[in-house]
């Protein structure tokens, strides 16, 4: 068989391959929020978020296995973003709390100046030992 026609047969099972089923944990998504992140570039992830049966749920690395935290994310309304960002809510596409508090992602809109953004990131968190910019990265 030819390389280009063995190429063009196997397309379709690469490409599902970088979607890691619907867990979110894939790098390729079209959803910003879905994905893996970590508090410094280029290292391994720290936590991920993974979308299952219509709801976002963050799951953490703990030693070499992933928790997932039981409880439900809510994608956050414009009010909600006020809350955490008072006076930069517009600079924010889309985020990601936990009801109960602790955990939050946000994705930053394009060119957003937020004070402690890191130029080479898009997001910003909020995890129990504070806030700050995160890095998406290659999920494990």
């Amino acid at each position: 068989m030819r390389p280009g026609l063995c190429l063009l047969l196997l397309a379709p099972l690469l490409l599902s391959a970088c979607r890691n089923g619907d867990s979110g944990a894939g790098t390729f998504s079209a959803d910003p929020l879905l994905g893996c992140f970590a508090t410094r570039p280029r290292t391994p992830a720290e936590f991920r978020i993974e979308h299952q049966q219509g709801q976002y749920y963050v799951a953490f690395r703990r030693e070499a296995h992933w928790q997932r935290d039981d409880t439900a994310l809510q994608v956050s309304t414009r009010a909600d973003i006020g809350r955490f960002f008072k006076d930069d809510a517009d600079q924010i596409d889309k985020a990601l709390v936990r009801p109960t508090g602790g955990f939050g992602l946000f994705h930053l809109t394009p060119g957003a100046t937020l004070k402690g953004k890191a130029k080479d990131s898009d997001y910003m968190a909020l995890v129990l030992i504070g806030a700050g910019p995160v890095f998406q990265v290659r999920c494990d």
